[in-house]
């Protein structure tokens, strides 16, 4: 990624930025990327992977799609 001087920290609302500020790598299905400093980009990968995490993409192990007749389509809509 480059580093430039002449952006913002897309989440510098309170002035809380620390570390250079790059256009860092898509984090959702847009494929946009976002100028963020070092730290908001570690918390912007801390949120995306709890959102991974509690809205996986493929069924648990433990999956039963009898249990209360639950459904888990795994093709693209």
């Amino acid at each position: 990624m480059s580093v430039t001087t002449d952006i913002e920290c897309m989440d510098d609302a309170y002035g809380k930025c620390a570390g250079a500020i790059e256009y860092r790598y898509a984090l959702s299905s847009t494929g946009r990327s976002f100028p963020r400093c070092d730290l908001h980009w570690d918390e912007a990968l801390d949120r995306a992977e709890a959102i991974n995490n509690r809205y996986p993409t493929h069924p648990p192990s433990d999956f039963d799609p009898a249990y209360a007749g639950e459904v888990w389509y795994e093709e693209d809509y």
